[in-house]
């Protein structure tokens, strides 16, 4: 199996590559869009000219250059709104549902109605998966910070870093540390469990009003089942 440190260095490092190389794209579609306009009113007016034997000025070029100008934000912002509507929709499966049911699959699925260690298998697979997929929204949250060419980090960046960073750093379990190993690894389960969900409603904010209502109803609708689903089962648990 790949190493999952493997994979997040390979993130880190590639995020940039990403974009730099969407920076280069742009520009090359940018100059081919600009050359093809400034053809286009080049061949206007000899055309003209040799209908009707009259000389024309050329068109100014201002006006090519504000469309070009136009076409580049509006460009650059759908290619935007796409980047951080993907960061938005993996860190939401990842961090938000994932890591959350590999949190009540561990404290509430040791015997009924899994037996055995089937439940820490599953607990393994859902932590490991959260881990990944959140791992690659942060690497697009790193590339969505590197292409709008920003110098400070958001409060969601700051939050999101720290998440993964304790996410990251899990010690390895020993048998003579085990006491204090479940202890650390309970609280810092339990803490990023609020600090991703406070995290993912404020990475909300960056996406556009469209976007913005759906993410809203969906991670609150999905909040909402998991912590009842977390309530039950803990009621259950003190019953029993």
């Amino acid at each position: 199996m790949i190493s999952p440190c493997l994979i997040t260095l390979c993130i880190i490092w590639y995020s940039p590559f990403l974009a730099a190389q969407t920076s280069s794209l742009d520009e090359e579609f940018i100059l081919t869009n600009s050359t093809k306009k400034s053809l286009h009113k080049e061949i206007q007016p000899q055309k003209r000219e040799e209908k009707n034997s009259i000389v024309l000025e050329s068109p100014n070029d201002g006006g090519t250059s504000d469309l070009v100008r136009l076409w580049r934000a509006g460009h650059l912002s759908h290619h935007h709104r796409h980047l951080r509507t993907t960061h938005g929709t993996v860190n939401i499966i990842g961090w938000g549902i994932l890591l959350p049911i590999g949190v009540i699959i561990a404290r509430y699925f040791k015997k009924v109605p899994l037996k055995g260690n089937d439940w820490y298998s599953l607990h393994v697979v859902s932590q490991l998966s959260g881990f990944l997929l959140g791992t690659v929204g942060w690497g697009l949250g790193l590339a969505i910070k590197n292409a709008a060419k920003e110098t400070r980090m958001s409060t969601h960046g700051i939050l999101g870093t720290i998440i993964f960073a304790f996410a990251a750093l899990q010690p390895n379990e020993g048998h003579e540390r085990r006491k204090y190993w479940v202890i650390y690894h309970r609280i810092i389960g339990y803490a990023l469990i609020v600090v991703i969900t406070a995290n993912i409603f404020e990475g909300m904010n960056n996406q556009n009003p469209a976007a913005l209502k759906k993410f809203r109803w969906f991670y609150g609708v999905t909040v909402g089942v998991l912590s009842f689903t977390a309530l039950a089962l803990e009621v259950n648990r003190w019953i029993n």
